[in-house]
């Protein structure tokens, strides 16, 4: 995932339509005879990623944090201060190197702290000496030299503990101890004021061996902020390798399973797929730091984690056995995500030399005869060892993440022919969006990604209605509404209720979708929005989670004709306001600046302008950028308008995007537009809009693009009221018309196991709107139906830990059906139809 992908509008068609301009009196029709596409019912899944602490303090539900002790360990080639530093690698794209920092922890041991009564009695380091397992060789070692009191090491969790009066705990521990320790080392659960809720004396172990202890500790109280201590009453030494705190009850009572309300949660989705491991995490920051499936194997205790790109170790807990032994508990299909030796193209970019391509598939293709193979093969006889004899329901699998280019297609290539060869049952998956599918030779499904504005997702429903069929399939991967929409609020959410309605109505071409992010631990927020929240004892959906449940719990068999048609967008005039110019972690420069208003020149200089971001300085009539912050924005003084033509030079200097042309820009440089040139690492240029001083996605097409570094470019910005069109060296490069985007969204469709229609409703506005409905082609309308409806008072509205069902579904009976009814749908909101219709 990245800041924000978009793509091409397509022009629009039918079924899924605006209706603001329609008559009230004329009625909607639909002939439920006029059979349109088939919706999949592979249509709805899920997407996890470990980012926002999603598996670790999440879904996976281990309770203590940094067990093996092994959080401070680095990638290969990375140095640490206050920061993580990668060792600096060539972005294969761009042929440049972008110094990048990571977050760190300066804490002795992560998670863990020593509470002693004397300031000399005991003390805690890391240590590789004698390690229990060589893949995760850490262990925590310490030394007590005075226990006149005792002395406790203490695990706080993640942001606590959750802990329920009366259940179990399962604590597993892997310790060893000098021969000078005589005493007893005593499990204790603490309540944040301090109370012991359960404690327990683990078993005296033979001095100087490994030995792996397992006990229950049973709380007698809740605390939501719970901790788990270690108590040691002798002088000595006591090493650590492994602590471990498990609930007994987790989904379908599995071992080192999840957390149950969580998945829960996500089961409760219904999805039909589980996209597994990500997300940007399969890339890693360098090819380095990618994720590794087989590390994620056998005994948790001997699973070394990895450092994730988004800020903290992965422990690997929730490894890819877990991931398929999930998919199966809850009927969905696997997909695995497969590196292809690219480090993640938004961070280094690095690429692994071509000879190394081989061990890249290698390990792809034992990633799947470990889900399919027989107790014959290697892999498949590892996944029986583990406990489960019969293959897991692997069914696709997405060569690379985020991937493009020329380096990309060759190696899409290479994996393509190698996993059909032996598996052509497999689907197969590429990066490629909506624009095109590069130089491969063939894929059966891409896998487009959007970012964006809720008004983005309004503007674009019909972006499937004229895309090429025949060649591939689609996959909607990862797509929310997540800019300028606060946590998550109904606007989002209807937004995307008005784009699934596009994706079913292309059930030929579109078969499966998964919103992302999944999970949001409420601590640790690393993507502005995600579908469900949770806490130590907590677990809530957003609004779009619930328009995610809905849509799937209510998908037609197949799509029915309606007589709508689109009408057209509103034109309306861009703001007058002020110009200027920025960067995304580019160096830039511009010059030769000239404006013309009416056929008259107006005098503004570079020299005389409004910085908000970055480092900027003027020498020789030349305005320069030199920082690699991004979104640095100056203004220039002196002008506002909406008239006018903006001329000036530009060239870039260094880094992996192009510039920005703010326009239409407010005083305080807050609320506006900017041309994204050859942004979205210098590959495409669009119009994003700019709210509260934040680029909040595209509203306007993506036009492929890309500019040299070192070359001066002629550029001409022509605003004309409500247009804008952007030229370069005299080439027109994009127009940009200001539009209001339509608000209410119809889609129709049929279930043909319950014979029913099934009209799917988004009003989006903050006005109720009445329609007249008639059905044809049906045998009998029974008056009895169900309404299914999602509603807010406005459409910033959110749900929260106060008020966590604020937007929730409600479904009533509703009893004046009939061939020809009208309904009145509320303001903001999202409703479903299902109306009894024999054919």
């Amino acid at each position: 995932m990245n800041k924000s992908i978009v793509t091409r509008l397509i022009a629009p068609a039918l079924l899924l339509i605006n209706i603001n301009a329609f008559s009230q009196k004329q009625p909607l029709v639909i002939n439920i005879k006029a059979k349109g596409a088939e919706i999949a019912p592979s249509m709805y899944g899920v997407f996890f990623e470990e980012i926002n602490h999603a598996g670790d303090g999440g879904l996976y539900a281990e309770l203590v944090k940094n067990r093996s002790f092994e959080e401070l360990e680095m990638p290969e080639g990375y140095t640490a201060n206050d920061r993580l530093i990668p060792p600096r690698k060539v972005n294969h794209l761009t042929g440049q190197v972008v110094d990048q920092t990571f977050g760190w922890t300066k804490e002795p041991v992560p998670g863990w702290n020593l509470k002693t009564i004397g300031t000399l009695s005991a003390s805690v380091s890391l240590t590789k000496e004698n390690p229990r397992f060589d893949t995760a060789p850490n262990s925590a070692k310490i030394r007590i030299s005075d226990a006149s009191s005792p002395v406790l090491f203490i695990n706080d969790g993640y942001w606590g503990m959750g802990i329920a009066a009366g259940e179990k705990y399962h604590l597993r521990t892997i310790l060893r101890t000098s021969a000078d320790y005589r005493g007893t080392i005593t499990a204790k659960l603490i309540s944040q004021t301090g109370q012991v809720l359960a404690s327990a004396i683990l078993k005296k172990t033979p001095a100087n061996e490994w030995t792996d202890l397992k006990t229950v500790l049973q709380p007698f109280i809740k605390d939501s902020k719970a901790k788990l201590a270690l108590e040691f009453n002798s002088k000595g030494t006591v090493w650590l390798d492994y602590v471990s705190l498990f609930p007994e009850k987790t989904f379908n009572n599995r071992k080192n399973g999840l957390r149950k309300d969580v998945a829960d949660m996500v089961s409760g989705l219904k999805p039909a797929f589980v996209r597994w491991p990500g997300g940007c995490v399969v890339e890693g920051i360098t090819v380095e730091n990618r994720f590794e499936w087989k590390k994620t194997l056998g005994d948790p205790a001997s699973r070394p984690g990895e450092y994730s790109l988004w800020g903290y170790r992965s422990s690997y807990g929730f490894g890819y056995y877990e991931l398929l032994q999930f998919c199966e508990d809850m009927g969905a299909d696997a997909m695995f995500v497969a590196s292809v030796g690219i480090g993640c193209q938004y961070r280094a970019g690095d690429a692994c030399s071509k000879d190394s391509v081989e061990y890249y598939l290698n390990d792809c293709m034992d990633a799947i005869e470990y889900a399919l193979g027989d107790r014959s093969t290697e892999w498949g006889a590892k996944r029986a060892a583990a406990g489960h004899p019969k293959p897991f329901p692997l069914k696709y699998i997405e060569i690379g993440n985020e991937n493009w280019g020329d380096e990309y297609d060759e190696r899409f290539d290479i994996f393509y022919s190698a996993i059909k060869k032996k598996y052509p049952q497999l689907i197969l998956i590429s990066n490629h969006g909506v624009n095109g599918t590069g130089k491969i030779a063939k894929t059966d499904r891409i896998d487009p990604h959007w970012y964006v504005s809720p008004d983005w997702f309004l503007a674009n429903t019909t972006i499937f209605d004229n895309h090429p069929r025949d060649k591939y399939t689609v996959y909607v991967g990862e797509y929310a509404a997540n800019q300028a929409v606060g946590g998550g609020n109904m606007s989002a959410a209807l937004s995307e209720a008005a784009f699934i309605g596009g994706m079913e109505r292309n059930g030929d071409l579109v078969k499966m979708a998964s919103y992302a992010p999944l999970l949001e631990n409420r601590n640790d927020r690393s993507w502005p929005v995600n579908l469900i929240w949770l806490d130590s004892e907590k677990v809530l959906g957003r609004s779009s989670y619930y328009v995610q449940k809905m849509a799937a719990e209510n998908r037609p068999n197949y799509n029915v004709q309606s007589n709508f048609t689109m009408s057209a967008p509103q034109q309306k005039d861009i703001a007058p306001g002020s110009f200027g110019f920025g960067s995304w972690e580019t160096q830039v420069e511009f010059k030769d600046l000239k404006i013309n208003r009416n056929g008259q020149d107006i005098g503004v200089t570079l020299s005389d302008n409004t910085v908000y971001k970055g480092t900027w300085n003027v020498s020789n009539a030349v305005l320069a950028q030199t920082s690699t912050e991004s979104g640095t924005k100056a203004l220039v003084k002196g002008f506002k308008g909406n008239n006018y033509t903006l001329e000036f030079k530009a060239r870039k200097t260094g880094g992996k995007e192009g510039f920005f042309i703010y326009f239409g820009m407010d005083d305080e440089g807050k609320e506006g537009l900017v041309f994204n040139v050859a942004g979205w690492n210098n590959s495409a240029t669009a119009v994003e809009r700019i709210t509260n001083g934040n680029q909040v996605g595209a509203v306007s097409k993506s036009i492929p693009h890309k500019i040299d570094v070192d070359k001066w470019y002629n550029v001409k910005l022509v605003c004309n009221g409500q247009k804008a069109q952007l030229f370069m060296d005299g080439d027109l490069i994009l127009a940009y018309e200001n539009q209001s985007p339509p608000m209410q969204f119809f889609s129709s469709g049929y279930d043909s196991t319950k014979d029913e229609v099934i009209l799917k409703v988004v009003n989006a506005a903050g006005t109720a709107w009445s329609q007249n409905v008639k059905i044809e082609g049906a045998g009998s309308i029974s008056t009895k139906g169900r309404v299914i409806s999602l509603t807010a008072n406005k459409g910033e509205d959110e749900n929260s830990f106060v008020a966590p069902e604020r937007i929730y579904p409600k479904e009533s009976e509703y009893t004046k059906f009939a061939k020809e009814f009208e309904y009145t749908f509320p303001p903001f909101s999202y409703t479903i139809l299902r109306i009894k219709a024999a054919k």
